[in-house]
């Protein structure tokens, strides 16, 4: 986007690609003197890629984890799901895998199971409390210092290094909950997810949507444990796998209305038995009702598309006179211009480009404090054949009745995180 940044992006993409060249071909070398062999997967799919592509069906992916914890009992998230593994359902084909209870296996492992599969959406669920099914609504970038399955505590306090701090569901949670309140369901909507290995998959799972995959469904459930009971009747394996097709089946009726994104507002759910169904957690934050949050979202969309239709006036409006620009550059150093002069270089980058640039963002992360707005924006760049990541940190004001940037700081990521 900026001119320093298409800077560094063009010296990288010469040495980068000369590295990528010497790389790959010591990798053939090496690979082929001890054999190329790969390690096979913990859990062995029962669906093949080649019966997936043979059905020509869209694909749902159902995932739920291991076995945890000190006795390793069967995991009700598993045994709900697995005998799902290969059916077809409405016009859908599903795929059930298994996750590891490991730090940092969620991201990469649904990672590679979304490129292998190319699913319309992603359902994962999780082993949680005995007293209801729980639809999990927000995931923060924070892991608790608990160990997984492998005795090890995280190597990072966060899931993804410098990813936003919060990420909320995509999917209207309160209609699915409506739906299975209808049915029966003990079901609670929750803005906390435990910091354990469940909340980093929720996490893992919209920000996979958010950078990868945006019109792929996503959703995270918990479920109670095999054995308890609640309102009389006993989780098996049986009942968790039919409220995974009633999970699936909500989700189907929004699917069809393309009613995916979430409401401004409703935050109670009649339930069956006549209670309520409630968020959770009552100290959620404000501002997810805050009328500044469509403001600042329009703004920001707004400042991207006029960069992108080159529309430098609109542009430079969008920041206050003495506004500060700052550019973290590969190394590591801090580039700071004033408003002026930074316009005047993105005025002139547009001029000469050979190739238009489209900058768009892919995730808009939204706080306020007071007189602020703070809104963290993970975009992409694509120039020709060239395509750039990164994020942009913004500090806004309500300046003669608009948002303006006070601060702006940027910088550029090689590939998507």
């Amino acid at each position: 986007m900026r001119l320093q940044l298409n800077e560094w992006s063009d010296r990288w993409s010469v040495s980068g690609a000369r590295a990528v060249v010497w790389f790959v071909a010591a990798w053939l070398v090496c690979g082929r003197a001890v054999g190329g062999a790969e390690e096979p997967p913990a859990v062995q799919p029962t669906t093949t890629p080649a019966a997936i592509t043979a059905t020509a069906r869209p694909v749902i992916l159902l995932t739920g984890f291991e076995p945890f914890g000190r006795k390793r009992h069967p995991n009700p998230s598993w045994e709900g799901i697995k005998a799902l593994d290969g059916q077809t359902w409405n016009e859908f084909q599903l795929v059930a895998r298994q996750m590891q209870v490991v730090w940092g296996a969620p991201l990469e492992q649904l990672r590679d199971w979304t490129a292998e599969v190319h699913p319309v959406a992603v359902f994962s669920f999780g082993e949680g409390g005995k007293e209801s099914f729980t639809i999990e609504t927000s995931a923060e970038n924070v892991r608790r210092a608990d160990l997984d399955n492998t005795g090890q505590h995280a190597l990072r306090s966060t899931i993804v290094h410098r990813g936003p701090e919060e990420l909320t569901a995509s999917v209207d949670c309160q209609r699915v909950a409506k739906a299975l309140a209808d049915k029966g369901y003990p079901i609670r909507v929750s803005r906390r997810a435990g910091h354990y290995l469940c909340e980093e998959t929720l996490y893992s799972l919209e920000y996979l949507k958010s950078t990868r995959h945006r019109d792929m469904g996503v959703m995270f459930c918990h479920v109670p444990p095999l054995g308890s009971e609640i309102n009389g009747r006993v989780i098996t394996a049986d009942y968790v796998q039919q409220f995974a097709k009633d999970v699936l089946s909500a989700w189907h009726l929004l699917y069809q209305q393309n009613a995916l994104a979430p409401p401004a507002e409703a935050k109670t759910v009649a339930a069956a038995d006549t209670k309520t169904v409630a968020v959770a957690d009552a100290k959620a934050d404000p501002a997810s009702d805050d009328p500044r949050q469509a403001e600042v979202k329009q703004f920001v969309e707004g400042y991207f598309s006029s960069w992108s239709n080159q529309e430098m006036d609109r542009y430079s409006d969008c920041f206050l006179p003495d506004a500060a620009i700052q550019f973290i550059d590969a190394k590591g150093e801090l580039w700071t211009y004033a408003r002026t002069k930074f316009v005047a270089k993105q005025r002139d980058y547009q001029r000469r480009a050979e190739t238009r640039a489209i900058e768009v963002p892919e995730s808009i992360d939204i706080r306020f404090e007071s007189k602020l707005a703070r809104a963290v924006v993970y975009w992409k760049l694509t120039a020709g054949t060239r395509v750039d990541y990164g994020y942009d940190h913004f500090t806004l004001v309500k300046y003669r009745g608009k948002w303006r940037i006070v601060n702006l700081t940027y910088y550029g990521v090689n590939r998507p995180e």
